[in-house]
């Protein structure tokens, strides 16, 4: 099989592409047939940082690293162990997380616990766009949130990839949902049905709108974290994307009287079950934007690094 190997921390240049021996399924492991890979910030992050490689691995590094998490293809070969899934099947899924998925790979080894059927309706390139953006949004909107009908939820950089699957969510759930992204944007995240839009480039989002209930904030800066609290109602709800932030946060959230939660996505196929549904009725959609082939991997990389990304980007084996 081709796979990505990660010769140490650093730029693209560090990805190698290599011939590795092909993959057995014993257990209740599954056997994937790859046909598609989504690219996310985090790829980047643990490509960049020995700190967040130790992190996310638990300071387990093996010694041959193949990064991503993100896949989509059809079952080759199933342990002995395995009851859900039959040779065939088109699954996807967001393996190992936290951990090492090594799904940069044209073979991929996921539990079955791991994965769900691909909706019939959905390409494999939107499946393997979807697992760790989407869960990502769903443990931050559902489970940590709570959104309900009525809710006011603002949801920073909305034209992202956990932002644009956000903004669906609250939606689907019956909120009132604002969405900010600079002005290029807006007509991107005005598809996702957001009831506002905020160009946070023209005027600071904190003297732009009301208070709302719940804001979901993807931003990597404290600062903007901070200024989300201020316009957060008294018993609202903060869900940030970096746990690490917490202590840095609390005596804000205290004196705002504001509950916040960190979220660090872990790989859930109950709560995957549960988007599969969604995309199956096109209740929700996974907005893929650019498309690269496995050999342009790294261009992929390249492209979500730059922070200018709206929706997802794909890696696709064929």
């Amino acid at each position: 099989m081709k796979a990505y190997i990660l010769e140490k921390n650093g730029g693209v240049e560090n990805l190698k592409q290599v011939q590795l021996k092909d993959l057995v399924a014993t257990g209740d492991q599954v056997l994937i047939e790859t046909k598609a890979i989504g690219i996310n910030p985090a790829d980047v992050l643990v490509r960049n940082s020995d700190f967040m490689l130790n992190m996310i691995t638990g300071g387990n590094v093996p010694e041959q690293i193949i990064l991503g998490w993100d896949v989509s293809g059809v079952v080759k070969q199933v342990g002995e162990k395995v009851t859900t899934f039959t040779v065939g099947d088109e699954v996807f899924g967001l393996i190992s997380m936290p951990g090492l998925g090594s799904t940069y790979a044209t073979e991929v080894l996921a539990s079955e616990h791991q994965l769900v059927l691909k909706p019939e309706n959905i390409q494999f390139s939107e499946a393997g766009a979807t697992p760790m953006a989407a869960l990502t949004a769903w443990q931050a909107v559902v489970t940590k949130a709570n959104v309900k009908s009525g809710d006011r939820v603002l949801v920073h950089a909305a034209s992202g990839g956990v932002g644009h699957f956000a903004v669906q969510f609250a939606k689907e759930f019956g909120a009132y949902v604002i969405g900010t992204s600079s002005a290029k944007n807006e007509d991107f995240v005005r598809s996702l049905g957001v009831d506002e839009f905020l160009d946070y480039t023209k005027v600071p989002f904190e003297e732009q709108l009301e208070k709302v209930d719940v804001v979901i904030d993807a931003i990597n800066s404290v600062e903007h974290i901070q200024r989300s609290i201020k316009v957060i109602h008294s018993g609202g709800r903060l869900v940030y994307l970096q746990p690490h932030f917490a202590e840095a946060l609390e005596a804000s959230l205290q004196e705002a009287k504001v509950e916040g939660f960190g979220v660090f996505v872990s790989s859930s196929a109950e709560n995957l079950k549960e988007i599969a549904s969604l995309l199956a009725s096109v209740k929700v959609n996974t907005k893929v934007t650019q498309t690269f082939s496995f050999d342009d991997l790294k261009d992929a990389h390249n492209v979500v690094e730059s922070g200018r990304a709206t929706g997802k980007i794909v890696v696709v084996t064929e």
